[in-house]
Order: C-alpha cells, then structure tokens, then sequence
C-alpha cells in the first residue's frame, strides 16, 4: 500500500465533521509538538516562547474548529519574528520545527473551516516527517537509542500496517493516526472527545511518540 496516496483516508476524512476534522489536525500536529517545544531554535529567529507557548495552549484549549480572536492574536505575535523575513538554511532538528510551525499556521488559516483538503494536508504532514525521520536514520552511521525497541515494536505490526512497507517512526505515525480517526469517526461530531478517557488516552500516545521523535533528533550533532 503506498501512504502517499490512501484512499481510505481520504474516506474517513470526508465522513467527519468539521470539528471532527479540526480534531484529528489537532492531533496530528500533537505528534510534531515536542521537537518545536523540547529544542532550543537559533536566536536569530526571534521567536518568542512565550507566544508559541500561548498559541498552543489556545488550540488545546478550542477544539471546536471556531475561528478565535485569542488564538488569532497568538498567530500573529508569532509571524512577526524575523524568522518570517529572512532565508533560513535550518539543520535536521530545525527543518522540524519549521514545519511544525508551518503546520500551526495552516491550522490557524483553516479554522472555522477546516475542509477535506485542509485536514489531509495537516495528516500528511505527520507521516511525511516521520518517514524522513526514518530515512534520516537509516542513512546515518549515529546510533540512536532504542533500536531493540523499535525492532521489536516493528515484528508485531499487524498485516495492514507492514503493508506499507514503512519503517519505525512511519509505521507508529500511522498505527496513532488510526486509532485516533477511529476514535473521532466513533465520536459525536458535538462531543468533547479530547476531554473524555479515550481522548485522553489518544494525546498520551500521541506525547508519548512526539517524545521518541525528540530523543531521536537530539541523537544527531547540531551543527
């Protein structure tokens, strides 16, 4: 199966909801979150901690899909750091966070909205990571903890997630992408999922992954 182009995806996708939809971006960004949060950036962003810190705290704290003056403040403290004036050449652990960053400005662009394309777009963005993350590792002579773990995990995939031929941080992308779409299809398209025990549930797997893809990165030298 080729995850760049998942029809069944696209079908959950086009049977949510708006606030559906939001949620499942929500939580795909969820699992980008600890590389932007968990690594110094270079001063000469200017970006400040305080406004990123604020923007997500906001989306956790609306996950209606509603557009917001608080969170669109929050937006607009964040791009008008220098980081959105000038060229950047950003190393592996910044490449990350600039699409993390991309990806909260997507978010913001699509709220009150939140369409097919929008959502996909945000859903990719995860798995497009994590299968970089991937290449990067397995191309590189560093040694990254945890590799018993990850062979491990990989041996008891189920037939559907080895069909993608995916390797560990793919294939666990994937693996969380499911059961939280799953989670959200099973959901009334009012209900507050991320509040309840599965949703909350959901954002510790999500954390839990985001984490591993921080411990990986910070394996690699930064210059």
């Amino acid at each position: 199966m080729d995850w760049h182009d998942d029809e069944a995806l696209s079908a959950q996708i086009r049977a949510m909801g708006r606030r559906q939809r939001h949620q499942v971006a929500y939580l795909a960004l969820r699992r980008l979150q600890a590389p932007l949060l968990g690594m110094e950036m270079p001063d000469d962003w200017g970006i400040d901690p305080a406004a990123l810190d604020s923007l997500i705290r906001r989306s956790e704290e609306r996950l209606d899909g509603e557009a917001d003056e608080v969170f669109q403040q929050a937006i607009g403290r964040l791009t008008s750091a220098p980081l959105f004036e000038s060229e950047v050449e950003p190393g592996l652990a910044e490449s990350f966070q600039l699409e993390a960053i991309n990806g909260w400005l997507m978010l913001s662009e699509a709220l009150g909205e939140m369409n097919e394309t929008q959502t996909e777009t945000l859903v990719y963005l995860a798995r497009e990571l994590a299968d970089y993350l991937d290449g990067i590792m397995e191309n590189s002579s560093v040694e990254v903890a945890g590799e018993d773990q990850r062979d491990a995990y990989l041996a008891g995939i189920d037939d559907r997630l080895r069909s993608y031929g995916l390797r560990y941080f793919g294939t666990r992308n994937l693996d969380i992408e499911g059961a939280c779409h799953k989670a959200v299809l099973a959901a009334s398209d009012h209900d507050d999922l991320l509040s309840s025990p599965v949703g909350r549930e959901l954002v510790g797997a999500c954390d839990e992954y985001s984490g591993q893809m921080l411990s990986a990165l910070r394996s690699f030298p930064t210059d």
